[in-house]
């Protein structure tokens, strides 16, 4: 099954964390892939005690894909489709995509390997991103749009450790 979260209010990835750890804690093999994020996000040492495998972009100098010159989506992209070959090489029974809406929206994966992630039979996916992407929407079983009201960042307020990231 294919669980779609998506929108411009908070709590897609947590909720998506939170459905990986209850996973884990049932026993499956789960897997976390981040997509324009380099892992220093702070759920992620967490999600590792949980045994599940976390991939993330090894571009460190991560910032907005479109604020980024064609060098640096390269690199990210190269990532990104590395990342993708190793979770579609092993057996996982849940695997969160997290921002993957996002990165096929930016042509920011391998149009092939988007095909086999969603056709991945099996297995508990949960995709999260902020556009609704029509290619998601069209196999998703579960979708959720998360709406934002109002937020801090509307304030001027920056990203705090622990809540934003």
């Amino acid at each position: 099954m294919i669980h779609y979260y998506y929108g411009n209010g908070k709590g897609k990835t947590s909720s998506a964390n939170g459905a990986l750890i209850r996973a884990a804690g049932s026993g499956m093999n789960c897997a976390l892939v981040q997509f324009f994020k380099n892992g220093t996000s702070s759920e992620i040492e967490i999600l590792k005690k949980t045994g599940a495998d976390v991939y993330f972009c090894d571009f460190q100098n991560m910032r907005f894909f479109s604020k980024m010159n064609d060098e640096e989506r390269a690199a990210v992209i190269s990532s990104h489709n590395e990342n993708l070959k190793k979770v579609l090489a092993s057996d996982y029974d849940f695997i969160v995509f997290d921002e993957f809406g996002d990165a096929v929206l930016n042509n920011a994966v391998d149009a092939g390997l988007t095909d086999k992630i969603l056709s991945l039979s099996g297995c508990e996916i949960i995709i999260t991103g902020h556009t609704p992407c029509d290619r998601i929407l069209g196999v998703a079983d579960y979708i959720t749009e998360f709406k934002c009201i109002a937020h801090p960042y509307q304030k001027g307020i920056k990203a705090r450790k622990g809540i934003e990231f």
